[in-house]
């Protein structure tokens, strides 16, 4: 059926992806297939058992079997119709270990899931956040919708997430919740009270409790020495948390009025202050007592963590902060820690395996991209240098989202021949990572244009790039 079905498919332009042709039940198939840059679900059906909308084919293509297809565009309404016959919706991780591979341009799902499904992780495809919602002009439901299409052509059958990530208002939380999303990154960051600034107010009821109860506290640390909980700077911790507290407690309450059931993560790596064990043990208590089930949790870990890069600090310190913070979610909750901005920090993949003894979420997202940067480098650089120009021109407007610690002068006008060594530079690795907004804004259809013509080599480069991060996981 398969080669009957190519061949009347290459009539009219369109190519099917050969794993993606599925049985859902007696007498109907799925598909997918291509015409250039437009994709398509396609269904073969004896008799009329499904009917989609949008169709790219009027009046559909008959085989010689007598069977009839049809091409569609995957719209939302198309989507419901499909999730009501196959598992396609997201939803919770139902693994130890997950891992988020956030899809900017939306083009290389498939790809991530290539990587992901062989190794004992679960996939987190569809994961974006406000700030490149904005900026690659995209919500959520067309993130979603990209990421079905990915399962759809990769023949995947398994489970898989979807993450509204470093949601800060109710605006981009009720979009995700919308659009039928089964995770929620609450970023507290820009809640938190700064107790230098002003005298800090008097902590609540529910936070003294918290700080008597811990305040002789001590922490088995695991082949380590025990940490002792300080009563001030739990204390200290409390005036800094509590209010961001109130806010995700509402956050939590706005989402259980109208989605079922949901992975919440508490996101505390991007503000200034590198999470203590006094912080991370009254954030959690703290949503704990107040009947708050979340499943991850993301502190600042000592170092640095920017964009596209491996990890810069000291791995002494960072593996003693680790195995606090380890020993601390197993006592009280059992809970996963979460590796933000883990894009290329490979140096330290085995150790953070390792003392999470493989409990773990991990996000990435611009090392895709990065993917995508490599092939247009291969297939045109002239193009290349056009986009690099507008990186150096928009970088200090690109760098309000982002920290990193790159400036204009680290630059040259033009880039070095050498591109492959070029592009390998943490600095320009960091240029490009954070510029995409800028460079979608200006050269989007020459960007798209060049990905679809080379869409076998960035589908080679994206799965091999996060294959590397697997393997480093799970060696």
């Amino acid at each position: 059926m398969t080669r009957e079905l190519s061949a009347s498919l290459e009539k009219h332009g369109f190519t099917p992806y050969p794993e993606s042709v599925r049985t859902i039940r007696d007498g109907l198939r799925l598909f997918v297939a291509a015409r250039k840059a437009q994709k398509a679900v396609g269904m073969v059906q004896t008799e009329k058992r499904l009917e989609l909308s949008s169709a790219v084919l009027p009046g559909g293509l008959t085989m010689s079997s007598g069977a009839r297809v049809g091409l569609h565009t995957l719209t939302w309404e198309n989507y419901q119709k499909l999730k009501t016959l196959m598992p396609i919706s997201p939803s919770q991780c139902d693994k130890h270990a997950s891992f988020g591979t956030g899809d900017r341009l939306g083009l290389v799902s498939g790809a991530h899931l290539n990587a992901l499904v062989r190794h004992p992780v679960f996939p987190v495809i569809a994961q974006q956040s406000p700030r490149e919602l904005v900026r690659t002009k995209r919500d959520f439901r067309d993130v979603l919708l990209k990421a079905v299409m990915g399962i759809l052509e990769s023949g995947c059958a398994g489970p898989y997430g979807a993450d509204a990530d470093h949601i800060k208002d109710e605006e981009y939380l009720m979009m995700g919740a919308e659009a039928g999303f089964s995770m929620y990154t609450l970023d507290i960051s820009d809640w938190l009270q700064d107790t230098a600034a002003s005298s800090p107010d008097q902590p609540s009821l529910l936070s003294r409790a918290i700080v008597a109860d811990h305040a002789q506290m001590e922490l088995p640390v695991p082949n380590y020495k025990t940490y002792a909980i300080s009563e001030q700077e739990l204390l200290r911790s409390a005036q800094i948390y509590e209010k961001a507290m109130e806010r995700g407690k509402r956050f939590d309450s706005l989402l259980r009025g109208v989605v079922q059931d949901f992975d919440l993560e508490i996101s505390m790596d991007e503000g200034a202050r590198d999470t203590t064990v006094e912080d991370h043990l009254f954030v959690a208590e703290y949503l704990h007592r107040s009947g708050i089930d979340f499943q991850s949790l993301a502190p600042k870990f000592p170092g640095k963590f920017q964009k596209g890069i491996d990890y810069e600090g000291d791995v002494n310190t960072l593996a003693q902060s680790l195995r606090r913070h380890v020993a601390l979610s197993s006592q009280i909750g059992g809970y996963r820690l979460s590796l933000h901005s883990g894009s290329d920090k490979f140096s330290i993949y085995p150790l953070f395996a390792e003392m999470t003894e493989g409990r773990f979420h991990i996000k990435t997202s611009g090392t895709s991209w990065l993917q995508a940067v490599k092939v247009i480098a291969s297939a045109d650089a002239a193009l290349l240098q056009e986009l690099y120009i507008l990186c150096l021109e928009n970088l200090d407007e690109s760098k309000k989202a982002y920290d990193v610690s790159i400036t204009r002068r680290d630059f040259p006008a033009e880039m070095l021949d050498d591109l492959s060594a070029f592009l390998s530079r943490p600095d320009v690795r960091q240029l490009f990572h954070i510029s995409y907004g800028a460079l979608l804004d200006t050269k989007r259809n020459e960007i798209f244009e060049t990905l679809d013509r080379h869409e076998a080599e960035h589908y080679a480069l994206v799965e091999k790039n996060i294959k590397g991060h697997l393997e480093l996981l799970f060696c």
